[in-house]
């Protein structure tokens, strides 16, 4: 993992703030250590729903456009201050119809943030493939999003959450299929100066993108993969998984399926194919932490459920859903305990500490938490989900600060 104790150091990195790490000692511990790579993954969520709101689908009414100006600015506030903290990139989704996300089109985040930034790598995890009119319009916004930032981005591509093809009206029998030729087609547009596609959704003649993107042959490409089938089309084509909403366990299992299938196809999955997501918060105290995090995580279930859970848990739309989304073998690689998916939104602060999906607590807790999930699911990239909710922006920045200055030593 490449992890270090701080006492093993010459120098004491813990009683060094962001603002006074020299450029010399970062310098020297680069070189003589390895770096997990350390991001902020942002959702985004608008955090003034009320909980008198109707369920699913909550009216626009109850967007305040005023308050939502508001909320986006400062969640770009604290996105541009972690690169003055020194994390390596900042992640963001694309999501629809809910207060859980307010990032329809993450790529306006991601320019807006090009311009305010200079260094930090910007992702987007990523662009709903299937419910994208068009693919050649994501290859290029993503090329004008890396020439916006100098060649910073990292683009990712996902299949969206099944309520979000009912929303949109788009078959989810045609999920999968509809994911890989867009990528296909996203490849070609990339690396060929002059194209065609013949596929059973596309077909093109003599294309040529403009612009083309800074980092050549293209971007690089970071998947939210769960299902066996798409962690073998990942393995296939040696792409990058990330992974949240499970248990450490179910985590380690992905990966580790992950892992086997490079193997069949004679090649070793090394640590930096790997991103942990987590949400995060840390405080000075455990009882700080408890107490400032438990409201937080109660209004991020909230919306979540509001938004997605129960328009999926209607029997029949779900049971279609799911039957088009996943096969009978997606989810079978699971060990046993493994395969269903668990509620988190039924667990208490305690529940939700120990599954691992949860991370939170004092500095010393939460560097451990995150030491021992790393370790354990063998992973060297790590995104930490610090706006969680409605959580009060200086409680971010506090968190922020924390990490940055307590706890991105001992893992780098």
């Amino acid at each position: 993992m490449g992890a270090v104790s701080v006492s093993s150091t010459s120098f004491c990195l813990r009683c060094l703030t962001h603002s006074t790490l020299s450029v010399s000692i970062r310098a020297v511990f680069i070189k003589e250590n390895l770096f997990v790579k350390l991001y902020n993954f942002d959702l985004l969520a608008y955090p003034h729903v009320p909980t008198d709101a109707p369920r699913t689908p909550v009216p626009s009414s109850y967007f305040d456009p005023v308050k939502g100006a508001a909320n986006y600015a400062e969640h770009l506030d604290e996105m541009t201050y972690c690169e003055e903290l020194g994390f390596d990139g900042v992640v963001f989704n694309e999501h629809h119809y809910s207060a859980y996300g307010t990032m329809p089109s993450p790529n306006l985040i991601a320019a807006a943030l090009s311009q305010r930034t200079k260094k930090i790598k910007i992702g987007v995890l990523g662009n709903i493939l299937p419910l994208r009119n068009h693919p050649v319009r994501v290859a290029e916004e993503y090329a004008m999003i890396d020439c916006l930032s100098n060649g910073r981005l990292i683009a990712g591509f996902v299949r969206g959450i099944p309520p979000e093809y009912i929303w949109y009206g788009v078959n989810p029998a045609e999920s999968r299929g509809r994911f890989q030729e867009a990528f296909d087609l996203i490849m070609t547009a990339w690396t060929e100066p002059v194209w065609s596609h013949d596929g059973q959704f596309f077909k093109l003649h003599d294309c040529a993108i403009w612009p083309r993107p800074v980092q050549q042959p293209h971007p690089p490409i970071w998947i939210a993969a769960r299902s066996a089938e798409s962690v073998e089309w990942c393995v296939n084509r040696h792409l990058p998984c990330a992974q949240v909403y499970q248990t450490t366990g179910q985590i380690e299992d992905t990966f580790s399926y992950y892992r086997a299938k490079a193997k069949e196809e004679g090649w070793d999955a090394k640590p930096e194919q790997f991103i942990l997501c987590r949400h995060i918060y840390i405080d000075d105290t455990e009882q700080k932490a408890r107490a400032n995090i438990e409201a937080a995580m109660a209004y991020f279930f909230t919306v979540f459920n509001r938004g997605f859970n129960e328009a999926i848990n209607k029997d029949a739309v779900g049971k279609q859903l799911q039957a088009a989304l996943t096969s009978e073998r997606s989810f079978s690689y699971f060990r046993e305990g493994n395969r269903e998916r668990f509620d988190f939104s039924k667990m208490d602060y305690d529940g939700l500490v120990k599954s691992g999906y949860l991370i939170a607590g004092n500095p010393d807790s939460v560097a451990k938490q995150i030491q021992d999930q790393m370790k354990q699911v063998g992973a060297d990239h790590f995104m930490g989900m610090f706006h969680i909710g409605n959580l009060k922006h200086d409680k971010v920045i506090n968190s922020l600060n924390l990490f940055t200055k307590e706890i991105m030593p001992r893992l780098r």
